[in-house]
């Protein structure tokens, strides 16, 4: 049963037609002149609207014309009633944006019939529109999928290059006054599996993790007993992206990157860290250890503090606000240390 939107200013008229829709069903809501019956339709959009032709003030044709020129009510179906049979008329009618139209003396049944007729009428259209565009719809996500995985690529072969050509290049110690630090526990979500199964699942998980945190530009991973720790540079930049919105979406794009684990935890917080560079002149090997400072104490305690709340990231206040507005934000806590953390939930919607 449809909703039903009777434009008729002649009280009579509007009773009858009003009492034959309500029997059949309809629901009926009834305005005595063309500018009440716009006005009700923007308040309330109608499935139908039956309108009078010949009312003073607004005709008929007035009202579809108004209607058609509104983009909330453009596709509502408009049945004219006149007692006009002249075919001119009927023309203008549907030359106006009419989907019907009936002539006075009416009967109730034909006026029930012409409801059920434009509203079939209507979803036939607009099933056959649906229809049209799925394919082309489909076709451009498609091209879509394939170009961001194009992207996807090239920006992580840029990263890993860049990462082993700033590996190859750097000696000495690192102090970086402005670091963003990502500490993640991914070890304690492997399922239990024979042991040399599980040593596949350890390597796999942190290879994962290690092209993911790449991939959004860390400049050091490094263990951090059976953690890792991610250090990005804080004077760096990706493009326009700050770099605690790349941490942040490094966060929430491992939980996507590892479908192997059953739980995770990260601590995100941003602080002074300090690399020692570590050289072992009889084998020629060149690499840095973390040095365990405040910033990343403070991470491993928001980790730990994440992991007893059952969340899977944590941030520290600074990194909420420096990725405010781009955070969705869930509960609140304080670590063992006393320090305030606040679980984030993934990316606020656009």
């Amino acid at each position: 049963m449809a909703n039903v939107l009777l434009i008729e200013d002649d009280d009579a008229q509007r009773f009858i037609a009003s009492f034959a829709l309500k029997k059949a069903g309809h629901q009926v809501r009834e305005a005595a002149d063309g500018p009440q019956g716009v006005t009700a339709a923007r308040h309330e959009r109608p499935e139908v609207i039956v309108c009078d032709v010949m009312m003073p003030g607004m005709t008929g044709y007035e009202v579809v014309a108004a209607l058609r020129a509104d983009t909330g009510l453009a596709n509502v179906p408009v049945i004219l009633l006149t007692a006009m049979s002249d075919r001119k008329h009927m023309r203008q009618g549907m030359t106006a944006g009419a989907d019907d139209y009936l002539t006075k003396p009416y009967r109730p049944d034909e006026l029930c019939e012409a409801i059920n007729a434009v509203i079939a009428r209507r979803q036939v259209q607009e099933d056959a529109f649906r229809s049209s565009i799925s394919g082309l719809v489909e076709s451009e996500l498609e091209k879509q999928k394939e170009s961001l995985g194009r992207q996807y690529e090239s920006q992580l072969q840029r990263e890993i290059n860049a990462r082993w050509t700033r590996s190859a290049n750097e000696s000495g110690d690192v102090h970086l006054d402005h670091a963003c630090v990502l500490l993640a526990d991914l070890l304690g979500g492997i399922l239990p599996a024979p042991e040399a199964e599980l040593a596949s699942r350890l390597k796999q998980v942190q290879q994962t993790a290690r092209d993911t945190l790449y991939l959004f530009g860390a400049d050091y991973v490094l263990p951090y007993g059976s953690k890792l720790v991610a250090v990005f540079r804080g004077d760096e930049a990706t493009l326009t992206t700050p770099v605690e919105l790349r941490v942040l979406r490094a966060a929430v794009a491992l939980s996507k990157s590892a479908p192997r684990l059953r739980s995770y935890t990260v601590a995100i917080h941003t602080g002074p860290v300090a690399l020692v560079a570590v050289n072992d002149g009889l084998h020629g090997d060149l690499g840095h250890t973390l040095v365990p400072g405040e910033c990343v104490s403070a991470a491993s305690a928001m980790e730990e503090a994440a992991a007893a709340n059952g969340w899977r990231i944590a941030a520290s206040e600074a990194m909420l606000k420096a990725v405010d507005p781009h955070a969705a934000v869930g509960r609140r806590a304080t670590t063992e240390r006393g320090d305030p953390t606040v679980e984030i939930t993934g990316l606020a919607s656009a």
